[in-house]
Formats: structure tokens, sequence, C-alpha cells
């Protein structure tokens, strides 16, 4: 999926990122990990961490996140907890690929600090588990998200061009004063939706923000 920053025609809301200075200091920590544990996985595929693992820290690296990570000679991957009950199952699918694979918990906490903790294969198996506090509230294609009682904003998907070729339009409005993490949840709740809306990861769609609204102006 693409974000656009400035769509034509919305008024915009910036694109929330981590702390950029955290991440860079998270990436260097699991760099270390590999040099630890003599791990090839930077000589063999780099981009799997300095491109991809970036991206995903990007994203989830807010205060109060948990993220699973597993590492191994030919892969790395990250699982943002806590967000998504799909996302949480992810967790499954990374347990049993190599021997040599390590397991970690990453803890984000409040003034840019982290924790990155080494679990077992049980412990990481059991992460899938993590409450999600989150709930959709009406169809795939239009839906509020809220966390209690809380509304964290909107969701709308519009889809175009033909059934062989589809592209989704993806309108994210939050609600103001929401959290990082919320609007982070806000975000994998639309991609999600689109895959359950067209049945299928391999689809074009676009997201765009739009500008926050205060709860008297939510539908």
């Amino acid at each position: 999926m693409k974000t656009l920053d400035n769509p034509v025609g919305l008024k915009t809301h910036l694109v929330m990122k981590a702390n950029p200075i955290l991440v860079q200091a998270i990436l260097q920590r699991m760099q270390a990990v590999t040099t630890k544990y003599k791990l090839e996985v930077l000589q063999r595929y780099p981009d799997d961490l300095l491109v991809h693992d970036k991206a995903m820290l990007e994203r989830f690296a807010v205060p109060d996140a948990k993220i699973a990570w597993m590492v191994g000679h030919s892969h790395t991957h990250l699982v943002a907890l806590g967000f998504h009950p799909i996302e949480n199952l992810n967790v499954g699918y990374l347990t049993h690929l190599a021997n040599e694979d390590r397991f970690f918990v990453l803890d984000i906490g409040r003034a840019h600090s982290f924790k990155l903790s080494e679990i077992d294969h049980t412990q990481f198996a059991a992460l899938s588990d993590t409450l999600v506090p989150y709930e959709r509230r009406g169809s795939s294609s239009n839906f509020y998200l809220h966390r209690d009682r809380t509304k964290l904003g909107h969701v709308a998907l519009e889809q175009l061009g033909t059934w062989q070729n589809r592209k989704i339009k993806a309108v994210i409005t939050p609600q103001s004063g929401i959290s990082e993490h919320a609007h982070a949840a806000l975000g994998i709740w639309c991609s999600y939706a689109v895959t359950e809306l067209t049945g299928t990861l391999f689809v074009e769609s676009e997201i765009n923000w739009a500008a926050a609204v205060d709860s008297d102006q939510a539908g």
C-alpha cells in the first residue's frame, strides 16, 4: 500500500511516524543481536532489517507498544502485538522456521525508551494471545474504531476500477487528541479491512489520512 500525505481534495492530517532517534536506537540494538549470535541475515538479506523492519518500527514503535521479533540467518520478522487480532496470529507463523532462530519482545516506553528482551520459543508463541483493546464497529468498508467506549476514528473504503483491475481508495479520519498507539491501530485496521474487502493481499490501494475531527463533528 502507498500512503499519500497530501491527497488532492482532502484536508490532511500528518501521518505519524515513531520518533526517528528511537527507531535508529532500536535498529542498532537489533544489529548488535545479530552480531552477538553470529547470525548472517545482514550479510544475506540486509534490506529485511534495514528497510522492512525499519518501516515496521516507524509505524508501530510508539509509546506502550509491544512488538515481537524473530531473527535468524535468513530472515527477520516483526509482529505488532495488541493492535489487531489477525496481526497477533502472525506470531504463530514464525515459531518453526529454523533451529538457529532467536526470539525477542520489544517494549516501547515513554520518553523514547525501549527494552528488548530475549524470550524462549514457548514464551514467543504465547504472544499471539496479547490483548487487543480495539474493536471495529461497522462493515469492512465503513467503520469506526473504538477502544472501550472511546471512538478513535473512522475508516471508509471505496472500490475503483474493474474486478480484474481493482484499486481501493481509503480515507482514515482520526479523532482529535488520540494517542500514537491508537493512531497506529487505525492504520493497521484499515490495512486488514482492505484485505477483507477484496479477499487478497495483492491489490493496489491508496490510504489517505484526513484532518482530525473533534468528537462533536464525528458521525
